[in-house]
């Protein structure tokens, strides 16, 4: 079955280490110029360069500057062949499909993260819009070719001040969701064939906008193993360039890991250091089980922290309301926004900044949060009473996703397919790695009460789980 697009890279350096191990490349020998490798494979620049950089990470070929690349001395019968994600391994699944059969009205979704409609202030935000409508209809005729709209800035810069975050208006640029804004991020910041570092696990949008973009995601376990992590970047930075590291310090998706305040100095200090650009996603943040929680971000003293966030997860996910303060690369971020997607829509921009002004997203937080903790611990007891023996299941610490861990014996992809049949869905854990890791795993939404219906389908999904053992 041919690769995806988005990974073509993946594939063709595949192929050039299944010729180097067979000799068909000797060791010291010069493959041919990106530019030759384009022509004959009939792939972009981008993609060549991306697989040679590939085979660069696994030791297999090395680049001398102004010569070219050279195989390596040992690697015919030594290096493995990049791993292909877990999106090309089983070609029928990838987070878009989940999405769409999320929307089926007989699927019972523990799949894509949303929280139910009645859990967002759906009546108070449409007051707010038909008030902002009313005092600034002209609104409904301009185009925006700014930042967005100052008072919903002003607001969020308020807010961050949450976060511990010194932010101002103009440090602010208001985006469709926090999807693009990881890729104005990586755009403003790395180049195609660069190493984008990532926690271990990842959000699968991190992955798949980081492979759309023909960089390489390496995992590093920044969570579970903190000075591991810093190592190994301190080590790769050595080797290759690095275009930034992307992550979630406070309630990551998907296990709901947060680092503590000290690990986020060092990290910050440690790429500041390297002059790695930090991307930090603050998405659910707001969602942390103790309120408040310190950003990266505000350890940052030479704008080498570009903070991400979005309003999607947390207050409306139709408004599609994310955000960035870029930091040094924020004029970048400016003109890449402008250019590619000009601006979001300054009448709801208004309406919000009116909602935050007034106090009502505090407000909000407090009682979503609240039942958030609810249902992640009513769901996490169910399972570890139905999963059966081997289950490992830890209490995020914040948000409304569980991270679970199956008995030895079973297949996530085995799982994800016997409910679908069933008409439930679940998110298998290699979704949230590029080398198809966490095969044992799945993500489990608890952003909807525990129904009938719903504890019915987790019972079954027990069942299942039993079963495959």
């Amino acid at each position: 079955m041919p690769a995806s697009p988005n990974f073509l890279h993946v594939s063709l350096a595949s192929r050039l280490m299944d010729e180097i191990e067979r000799g068909l490349w000797a060791a010291g020998q010069r493959l041919p110029s990106v530019r030759e490798m384009s022509r004959r494979c009939a792939v972009s620049v981008t993609t060549v360069l991306a697989a040679y950089r590939a085979l660069e990470d696994r030791q297999a070929i090395e680049s001398r500057p102004q010569k070219g690349f050279y195989v390596c001395a040992g690697a015919a019968g030594g290096a493995a062949p990049p791993p292909a994600p877990a999106t090309i391994v089983d070609a029928e699944f990838s987070h878009t499909a989940l999405n769409r059969i999320d929307d089926a009205a007989h699927v019972v979704s523990f799949g894509t993260a949303l929280c139910e409609k009645d859990l967002f202030p759906v009546g108070a935000l449409s007051r707010s819009i038909a008030s902002a409508a009313r005092r600034h209809g002209e609104l409904l005729t301009q185009v925006s070719f700014s930042s967005g709209s100052k008072h919903l800035r002003d607001s969020l810069a308020f807010h961050a001040r949450s976060w511990n975050c010194s932010l101002a208006a103009d440090d602010i640029l208001v985006t469709n969701g926090c999807i693009e804004a990881f890729g104005l991020c990586l755009q403003a910041v790395a180049q195609a064939g660069d190493v984008i570092v990532v926690e271990s696990p990842a959000y699968y949008g991190f992955l798949s906008t980081i492979a759309q973009l023909g960089m390489l995601a390496i995992p590093l376990p920044f969570h579970s193993d903190p000075a591991r992590a810093i190592a190994e970047v301190e080590r790769l930075a050595g080797r290759r360039r690095i275009g930034a590291c992307l992550m979630s310090t406070n309630v990551s998706n998907p296990d709901g890991a947060s680092m503590d305040d000290e690990v986020k100095l060092e990290l910050v200090e440690a790429l500041e250091r390297l002059q790695i650009p930090l991307i930090e996603d603050a998405t659910f943040s707001d969602l942390h089980f103790q309120a408040t929680q310190r950003a990266a971000k505000s350890y940052d003293r030479k704008g080498n922290v570009l903070l991400c966030s979005s309003l999607t997860k947390t207050l409306a996910p139709g408004l599609r309301v994310g955000w960035v303060s870029g930091g040094q690369h924020h004029e970048r971020l400016v003109s890449l926004k402008q250019t590619m997607s000009v601006g979001q829509p300054l009448l709801i921009q208004e309406a919000i900044g009116d909602y935050l002004a007034a106090g009502g997203y505090q407000h909000h937080l407090r009682q979503l949060r609240n039942q958030c903790r609810l249902q992640v611990a009513e769901t996490l007891a169910q399972v570890e009473s139905l999963f059966g023996p081997g289950t490992e299941v830890n209490m995020p610490s914040g948000g409304y996703l569980l991270w679970i861990r199956l008995p030895r014996e079973v297949s996530a992809m085995a799982l994800y397919r016997r409910a679908l049949d069933d008409g439930i869905t679940i998110a298998p854990g290699t979704l949230f790695s590029p080398t198809g890791e966490f095969s044992d795993h799945v993500r489990l939404n608890c952003g909807f009460r525990m129904t009938g219906s719903r504890c019915d389908a987790l019972a079954r999904l027990g069942q299942m789980v039993r079963e495959l053992q």
